[in-house]
């Protein structure tokens, strides 16, 4: 075997970090608060945009916009004007599937959720997976700003199911092309006749919050794969995960500020 294929255990540490990262962030807002959570254990304290920051040597800071944004501060010691800026920016959000506002309908014997295609992802891969939903929700509040909270259904919740091959005896060919209204929305059960489909919709996310289907005034959810990320190959040197793409730069960018 040779040697130098071979993955040291701090780079399997750091792989495996990477990979639970990923998988505690579904969503962009589940990205940020999983970052949060990273950073106030590390002792790095939180700033408010609408007061004034007044800010010293050492100091470890961080501020949240919107729940999907998050900005880390780490001072040096020395002048600014000495040393310079570094900067690192990455993406919280990853391309996928985002539900509708109004995307709960039946369509037939199934109830389904129509989605938007949310940046530049190869559809295809979300075929004939375990697909759930993660996101944030929208509440009424006895205050004048409503609050929001997370939300994540751990078990398979939904997908888009593939036509068998003979259905589609080209696919391999041709590539997999799924039309966008009638195939892309995600399959979540079957429909009734006692409960419109946005009602059905409205529990469910009411059920996983524990509150009432009336407090619901909005949300922002997207699919994302219920299978964890895992490593393979013969020596366990490659890994794989859905949200590479972006997550892996969120996570080099915390680790660096956090090392």
């Amino acid at each position: 075997m040779d040697s130098s294929a071979t993955v040291d255990d701090a780079a399997h540490q750091h792989a495996r970090a990477l990979l639970d990262y990923i998988d505690a962030s579904p969503s962009p807002w589940h990205a940020v608060a999983t970052a949060v959570e990273a950073l106030r254990a590390a002792g790095y304290q939180p700033l408010k945009e609408t007061e004034a920051w007044t800010l010293q040597p050492g100091d470890r800071r961080y501020v949240v916009r919107d729940d999907s944004t998050i900005g880390i501060l780490r001072m040096g010691s020395r002048p600014l004007a000495e040393t310079g800026l570094r900067l690192f920016g990455a993406h919280t959000d990853s391309p996928g599937l985002r539900v509708k506002p109004q995307g709960a309908h039946d369509q037939g014997r199934m109830l389904r959720l129509g989605v938007e295609v949310y940046g530049g992802p190869i559809l295809a891969t979300f075929a004939d997976r375990d697909l759930s939903l993660a996101g944030r929700v929208s509440l009424r509040s006895d205050e004048l700003v409503p609050t929001t909270q997370l939300v994540r259904f751990e078990r398979p919740l939904v997908r888009v199911p593939n036509a068998a091959i003979h259905l589609n005896r080209g696919v391999n060919n041709d590539g997999l092309k799924l039309d966008r209204h009638k195939e892309l929305p995600l399959v979540l059960g079957a429909a009734e006749e006692t409960l419109p489909a946005a009602g059905r919709f409205r529990e469910l996310l009411a059920a996983a919050l524990d509150v009432d289907p009336d407090a619901i005034l909005s949300w922002e959810l997207n699919a994302y794969d219920t299978q964890p990320g895992e490593f393979f190959g013969i020596d366990s040197e490659f890994i794989a995960n859905g949200q590479l793409d972006n997550l892996a730069c969120c996570h080099a960018g915390l680790v660096a500020l956090l090392d």
